[in-house]
């Protein structure tokens, strides 16, 4: 199938297919997201190789990442909802009492010399998705590395983090 004819179909049927993904994920951006993946995807396939319902397959591939989107996002929550306070929280307050100020020193201290403690990859990981705000996809296409491989070193520093900070402090 020529290019032209993949982006008219693609065209043709967007509207339909990102009310299609919303309806999934629930969120439009997302939804938008999703639809141009699935056309470079689409493209991509229709290239190599002709289907008997280009149509039908495009919505399938919207419907697989929609899902894939809906199952990572659930993964993400469950994960990061057991995850370490965020360092804003553990910096002293303005009131804080002088003891008060020292533990959370202490803390910030314990947090940085884990952090330190990991490899150069998971330590930019960890920090560009819990300090800079990044998305999976944003740090994979940084690291130059798959989502699921940026996902894994995410949750292998945090984790890594979370047990350093369980741990009594050293003397």
């Amino acid at each position: 199938m020529a290019d032209a004819q993949i982006l008219t179909l693609y065209r043709d049927n967007q509207r339909e297919l990102v009310s299609y993904a919303g309806s999934i994920v629930g969120d439009s951006a997302r939804a938008e997201d999703i639809t141009q993946e699935a056309y470079l995807r689409f493209s991509a396939a229709m290239k190599d190789e002709w289907r008997e319902n280009p149509v039908g397959y495009l919505y399938r591939i919207v419907r697989n990442l929609a899902l894939d989107s809906c199952r990572r996002r659930q993964f993400e929550a469950t994960l990061f909802s057991h995850s370490t306070d965020d360092i804003a929280d553990v910096l002293p307050e303005d009131r804080a009492t002088p003891e008060q100020q020292v533990c959370a020193q202490h803390e910030l201290e314990r947090l940085q010399d884990a952090m330190e403690e990991l490899p150069e990859r998971t330590r930019l990981a960890v920090e560009m998705h819990r300090l800079g705000g990044y998305k999976l996809r944003e740090i994979a296409e940084h690291l130059d590395i798959s989502i699921s491989m940026a996902q894994h070193l995410v949750k292998e520093g945090i984790k890594h983090c979370q047990g350093r900070l369980s741990q009594p402090p050293s003397r």
